[in-house]
């Protein structure tokens, strides 16, 4: 399932590097990336929460605890991530979006 998912994702990808401005493409692939992120952090935090309640076995266990230690890694990147590029995304999603061109103007 992971591996249709990359490669549909992939293949999306080209279709919008090749059929949209550069601006409008990376607004779209930085909304993904933010989509993402909240929605594994709200799937991290509903783990946390109910953890207790959940059928599993101990194998089963191990396999989530790394799930959510690694995706709770990743939340952490991803918030510095956001406040190291945070004037990159600010001039990103305040642009019209109307140039092709990846310079700025000052």
């Amino acid at each position: 399932m992971e591996t249709y998912l990359f490669i549909a994702l992939i293949f999306v990808y080209f279709l919008t590097a090749f059929m949209l401005p550069k601006q409008v493409q990376k607004r779209i692939w930085t909304i993904a990336y933010i989509l993402a992120f909240v929605i594994t952090a709200v799937a991290i935090f509903f783990i946390k929460i109910y953890a207790g309640e959940t059928l599993m076995r101990v194998g089963e266990l191990n396999w989530y605890y790394v799930l959510y230690v690694f995706g709770s890694i990743s939340i952490i990147l991803g918030v510095i991530n956001l406040w190291m590029y945070k004037r990159g995304l600010i001039d990103l999603f305040s642009g019209d979006g109307d140039g092709d061109d990846d310079t700025v103007e000052k």
